[in-house]
């Protein structure tokens, strides 16, 4: 006689999330997506001043191309942290520290 699991074969995207989870490797997958999407999340105009190179705890590093520029995004800061969190569904990133 076969004994079946009430709530059925899991997904295997299921199943990987889960490993990655267990392995503490789901923030670190999380946080490449960031970087590698940061055109797409931030748009056009905003990639082309800058350049996103890596996340730290809970901090995300950009170079930006001028001092006028880290004024104008430090004013944009707030909004850009919500893209970016809603992008990956999961709050990465609690600040962003933009430097020349």
């Amino acid at each position: 006689m076969q004994i079946r699991d009430k709530k059925g074969p899991e997904s295997l995207g299921g199943v990987l999330q889960n490993l990655l989870r267990n392995l503490g490797l789901e923030k670190r997958i999380k946080e490449q997506e960031l970087i590698l999407n940061w055109d797409k999340i931030v748009g056009e105009k905003i990639a082309e001043k800058t350049k996103p190179f890596k996340i730290e705890g809970n901090k995300f590093f950009v170079r930006v191309e001028s001092p006028s520029w880290r004024t104008e995004l430090f004013y944009l800061k707030k909004d850009i942290i919500e893209k970016l969190n809603h992008s990956v569904k999961k709050e990465i990133v609690k600040d962003i520290i933009f430097l020349n």
